[in-house]
């Protein structure tokens, strides 16, 4: 809108404009209230969404029953391995006995022509052009001169076979002012193993490996090991392994073995772990009771009255009161009160936990039957059905979001057309007092004319 500005006279006209356009502004700023109103009820729609959405994710363990599978691993020697849950474990009780670890491959060459390497940075004589070593079948050649003129070294050597990336890692090591070379295989076991394949061999006839012009000392070759599988027995069954990492030895059981202990066991049990299921279990009763919450608070505050609000609630409540179809009451659980999970007059949900524990002792099929089944009538899968439609393109949520769109649409037309009027109606106002203002001024100078002429006779 135009500034108000002021001119010398008679009137106030910034006050008497400025007092008109109150008046005027009254339904553009019933509009821009409805407009925040609409805003408010954009946010609560969102919040419900998302609440929503929540409890739809809480539901998804409870409807495929892996929340009932949740068991915590004990083991009675954790000197010689730690243990950790994955999925698909079961109750029991396992002998392990660790026959051999994995390791892997390690060579250690600390000799040229038979003498100790006191310089790394020393030419090696005889060194070839590159060397290959064959890892899991395939050859990777390393070249060790980029010109024929190069000198090859120990620091060179060491730097061209890391900077090869093929799985295996050199080092250099110092002790008493002499240098070794150490390759060590990336990963262990059999299948990750490198030898060499050309520019040095494999040890034969009493001599141990050699590699680019290296060789090794006694000490060297006894610092030296070969690459193995860990060989493991479960309940007395054979099973070997790469790694040290074991993920199918026991269902549901992840094995980091430590040590071998031929001959000796130690024992990884798997027991149900109950604070894991009710912290599944609690999860969905937390995520309906914020729903429901939700609901409250936007009947209440911003969507008050509104009754596509209270059909979430009472969609939700048909889900809780509907049996499990094919099923007696009187015989096996067709509802969530029946395992401890029951109805508040507040419609708020509360878990009894005991209840719960008896009522998977006695039938835990039917407990997971109740949330989730083959014939996709669970309460998981039910809620999950009921979700989707309130959040889908045709439910109480994007309906709620299009028909506050649209008002808010009309209300910014509305506004953009009453603000434009208001510039208008404002200029006019300015022009018509201003020009009233400069008439009463002439009009009061006249008179202070007359007077001053009549004064003077």
């Amino acid at each position: 809108m135009a500034a108000i500005t002021s001119n010398v006279g008679a009137l106030d006209v910034q006050g008497i404009v400025s007092s008109l356009m109150q008046i005027e502004r009254q339904p553009l700023d019933a509009s821009q209230q409805k407009s925040s109103t609409y805003n408010s009820q954009l946010s609560t729609i969102g919040k419900l969404s998302s609440s929503l959405s929540a409890l739809q994710t809480a539901m998804t363990s409870l409807s495929s029953g892996r929340f009932l599978q949740a068991f915590k691993a004990s083991i009675s020697d954790s000197s010689m391995a730690g243990v950790s849950t994955t999925s698909g474990g079961a109750l029991g009780t396992f002998q392990v006995e660790v026959q051999n670890l994995a390791t892997a491959r390690q060579l250690v060459f600390d000799q040229v022509n038979g003498s100790a390497i006191t310089d790394p940075k020393a030419a090696i004589p005889g060194a070839p052009d590159s060397i290959t070593l064959t890892i899991n079948g395939k050859q990777q050649v390393i070249k060790l001169k980029d010109k024929p003129e190069d000198t090859v070294t120990l620091q060179g050597m060491n730097d061209k076979l890391n900077a090869a990336g093929i799985g295996v890692n050199s080092t250099l090591v110092q002790k008493d002012g002499a240098y070794k070379l150490v390759l060590t295989s990336s990963a262990s076991g059999n299948d990750n193993k490198f030898t060499i394949t050309a520019g040095g061999s494999e040890a034969s006839g009493g001599a141990g490996p050699t590699l680019g012009g290296l060789g090794q000392s006694a000490s060297a070759a006894t610092e030296s090991q070969d690459a193995k599988d860990a060989l493991v027995k479960v309940n007395g069954v054979s099973m070997t392994s790469g790694s040290n990492k074991l993920s199918n030895a026991i269902p549901g059981v992840e094995l980091d073995l430590y040590k071998a202990n031929p001959g000796s066991t130690f024992t990884v049990s798997l027991s149900p772990d109950s604070s894991s299921v009710s912290k599944s279990l609690q999860g969905f009763i937390d995520a309906y009771n914020q729903v429901i919450n939700d609901v409250k608070s936007a009947r209440s505050g911003a969507l008050k009255g509104n009754a596509s609000v209270l059909d979430i609630q009472n969609q939700l409540q048909q889900v809780l009161s509907t049996p499990l179809p094919g099923v007696d009451a009187s015989q096996s659980v067709a509802y969530l009160a029946q395992v401890g999970i029951s109805l508040q007059k507040d419609g708020t949900l509360k878990l009894d936990q005991t209840a719960f524990n008896d009522a998977a002792k006695k039938d835990q099929q039917a407990v997971l039957k109740l949330f989730g089944n083959s014939d996709n009538t669970g309460v998981g899968q039910n809620f999950n059905k009921v979700i989707n439609s309130m959040l889908g393109p045709n439910g109480v949520i994007e309906s709620s979001k299009s028909s506050i769109n649209s008002r808010l649409t009309i209300e910014k037309s509305n506004q953009d057309s009453m603000t434009s009027r208001l510039a208008n109606k404002q200029k006019q106002l300015l022009q018509q007092y201003t020009a009233l203002n400069a008439t009463l001024a002439k009009m009061a100078s006249a008179s202070s004319s007359l007077d001053r002429l009549i004064s003077s006779k």
